[in-house]
This record gives structure tokens, sequence and C-alpha cells, in this order.
């Protein structure tokens, strides 16, 4: 069962009359290629592309209605075509008008970093909740996540980006979260958001839209920062998590394995220290699992069961995919995306290997004026944390490569960079593979 499960639940959520009338909608997709029978179609106009032009295509797939924003459907006699005049704020106004009725709770969760992480593992550690999809966090993917949900489930824990101003303060709204979670600040869409101030500004946009007596969970590294969160509502509880002893939740006696971490949990909130021994690497994952850990205490849930859960196996591979690779070396598939912060806990994460390490970095993009320092510190970043090897491919990381220095090998072809990887990869070694989601670095992983 899902929100709109028919023509008269679509009407009452989109606040327009529907003469053609289905008794089962199956759900909603934005894509007319993977559209299935019973689904409605949401026509969405993009840069690159018009869903518009894909109507008929919807249609003939069994698509039993197509909501449509062109002018040249104004006065279709086709009863299963709505005309709208944007098609994306239609799908927010559907999302905003489910949000009322729902009666569980939502969390949002926004950063420059870990909003993938933290959404699964709050989600994965809650029986009964429904999360993102995919990575679904924009003005049209986080709608679908919230349609494409169960009306049973609690909490809706949802992942919500930006790349420009005004975008959390708008998908925030629609949600009117009981937990607003803000993951860290750091340097990401800075060709929109010029520097961190303006990436603070962004994510803080949350704030406002948390449901009075609702609840904050932010990073504890920034004074200032803190500050600032706390100083914009005085009607929410604001909760801090760290590495340090100053957050309202922080880690103790941390262990870090190739394959595992352990550590403490403490906090004048609780009454024990909760013990934590997850296959989750990484000290990113650390701050990951201590926000979800703060979301949990916020809700009044069981923090054993919690701890159970995260201890788990079936909590190993959350983001990063390791497979056996190139004649039995260690491979570590983080091409989905990458910014600087990211990269180095990214590093991190490589540097506790104690095999040979190889460091696979496409461009960063989006980093405006910033773009070729951001890229030297990566080199000289990589560099200092021991990585044995750093590869860079497309035109920014030729910077990196030269900061790297020895050992730094730069490539502008990919055909050279994979005859490369085969040539000299080994079963002693491990490679981790990261880049912007625009360099497609995932076409390395099948050499």
């Amino acid at each position: 069962m899902k929100f709109i499960a028919n023509t008269k639940d679509l009407e009452k959520y989109i606040g327009k009359k529907i003469k053609k009338n289905f008794s089962i909608i199956k759900g909603i997709s934005t894509d007319s290629r993977s559209l299935k029978k019973g689904y409605i179609f949401i026509a969405i106009k993009g840069k690159n592309f018009n869903g518009n032009d894909y109507v008929d295509e919807a249609l003939k797939k069994g698509a039993v209605i197509a909501i449509v924003d062109d002018k040249r459907f104004i006065n279709s006699k086709n009863t299963k075509i709505i005309y709208v005049k944007n098609s994306i704020l239609v799908l927010g106004k559907i999302t905003k008008n489910i949000i009322k009725e729902y009666n569980g709770k939502v969390i949002a969760i926004t950063g420059s970093n870990g909003k993938t992480s933290t959404t699964n593992i709050i989600s994965k550690t809650i029986k009964g909740s429904s999360s993102t999809i995919k990575n679904y966090n924009n003005e049209i993917g986080m709608p679908l996540s919230v349609i494409n949900a169960s009306p049973k489930s609690n909490p809706l824990v949802l992942e919500i980006g930006a790349s420009k101003f005004n975008d959390i303060n708008y998908l925030s709204k629609i949600l009117s979260p009981n937990i607003g979670i803000i993951t860290n600040i750091g340097n990401s869409h800075l060709e929109t958001l010029k520097n961190t101030n303006g990436v603070l500004k962004v994510k803080s946009e949350i704030i406002n839209n948390i449901k009075s007596n609702g609840y904050l969970i932010v990073p504890s590294e920034n004074k200032q920062h803190v500050d600032y969160w706390k100083n914009i509502r005085s009607d929410i509880k604001v909760f801090t998590f760290g590495m340090c002893k100053a957050a309202d939740f922080f880690p103790s006696k941390i262990n870090f394995s190739e394959k595992r971490i352990s550590f403490y949990i403490n906090s004048k909130h609780l009454k024990a220290n909760i013990y934590i021994n997850t296959f989750l690497v990484g000290e990113h994952n650390i701050k990951n699992i201590l926000a979800s850990c703060i979301a949990h205490y916020c809700l009044g849930l069981n923090l054993e069961k919690f701890a159970m859960i995260i201890n788990s196996k079936s909590l190993k591979n959350i983001r990063l995919i390791k497979t056996k690779w190139i004649r039995g070396s260690t491979l570590i598939d983080d091409s989905y995306n990458a910014n600087p912060d990211s990269a180095k806990k990214s590093i991190d994460l490589l540097s506790c290997y104690k095999k040979r390490k190889f460091f696979i970095l496409g461009d960063m993009l989006e980093l405006g004026r910033y773009r070729k320092k951001l890229h030297k510190n990566i080199g000289e970043y990589a560099n200092a944390k021991g990585i044995d090897f750093l590869i860079g491919y497309g035109k920014l990381t030729k910077h990196a490569i030269e900061s790297f220095g020895k050992n730094g090998i730069f490539f502008k072809k990919e055909e050279e960079l994979k005859t490369y990887l085969k040539e000299n990869v080994t079963s002693k070694d491990v490679i981790l593979i990261k880049g912007s989601r625009g360099m497609k670095m995932e076409r390395f992983i099948n050499v």
C-alpha cells in the first residue's frame, strides 16, 4: 500500500478534479523508460530533456495518468492527461499534502557529506521505517521517495540535498521534519555557494522548518557554527556529535582496522556508554553512527538494539562497496560522487590498509574559483597519509598529481588508464575509486 492508491487519493493531494477514475494506482514515476503498467507518469522539464515528449510512450506502456506541464496539452481531450503549470511544483504540493496527513515521524538529513550513509544507518536500524530511494534527494527525487513509501512506515528518513540557496528551505518546508540533521559543513557546490559560509547558510535552511519542540542534530567541531545554529530557534532541542568530549555524544576507546571499527558512545544523556563494534569502516562512519544514535535517542528508541544492529553484518556495506578485482586485488567502489571533504575521508579509509594503496581520483566538480587549490590539497593530503599511488583522470586532477609528487600518474585518455590498471594491479593491492558524478568513474570498474 502506498500514499496514492487510487484516483481519489490523487485528487485529494493534487487539489484537482480527475475525469478518469482508476481504483488501483501502483506508483509514480518521472522516467518513461522504467515506468510500469498502473503507474502515474509525471513529465518533468530538465535542462537537457523534456519529459512531456514521452507522454505518448508512457501511456502506451500502461501509465494510468500523465501529469504534464507543456502547453501543447492544455486543451487535450485525453482524460488520462492532467495539465498543470509546473510539474515539479505539483510534485512538491502532492508530497506536502501527504506529509500533513501522515501520522508518523519525519527525519530530514542534509550536509556536505555523510547524508546517504546516515540516512541508511538510521533507516536500517529502525524496523518499519521508509527512506530515500537510492540517492533521490532533490526537488524531484525526495518527493518520489515519500510518495512511493508506505503510509504505515514510521519514521520517514529522508536525505535532502542542495546545489544552490533555497534548495534546503524548499525541501524541508515540504517535509516539516520532527528531527533535522546536519551531518557536516564542507566544500561542496562552491560554484554557486561561493564558500563554506554559503554552505553553512544553505544547510541551515532546514532549521526554520523543523516542527516546534522538535530536534536538531549537528556536528560539534566548529563552535561558531554550533552557536549560530542554537541562536536560530529557541523552541527546538539541539544535540551535538563529534570526536571531542565537548560534544553531547562523542566516542572513546576507538580501535580502527581495515575491516572494523570499535568504540564506545559517551554522553551525559545516557545512563551507560554504548559499545559499538561495526563492520562499517572509516572515521567518517563514527560520526554517522553518532548522529544516528542521537536520532534514536530523540525518538525514545532502545539504544542497545541500535548497537546490536549496527554491529551486525547487515550494515557491512552501506555506501562503499568492496569487491575482489583484477588479479585478486581489493576494490573499494566510492565512485558515486566526490568533493574535497569526502575525498579526504576516502583517503583516511584507504590509509588503514596494510596493502599497497592506489587512489584513483576523477575531477571534483562545482568548486568554482577554488577548484585548482582544492585539487592540489588532495594530492598533498594523499601523500601525507601514505597513499602509494595517486592516479588522476580529468582536467583538474593534474593539479592533485603534481602536488602528490612521485608515483602520481595523470591520464587524459580512458583506455590508457584501463590498460595501466590491467598491467600494474596485483593481488597485494587495494584500490579506491572516487570522483564527481559527472566524471562517471564507474567506467573504470569493469576493465
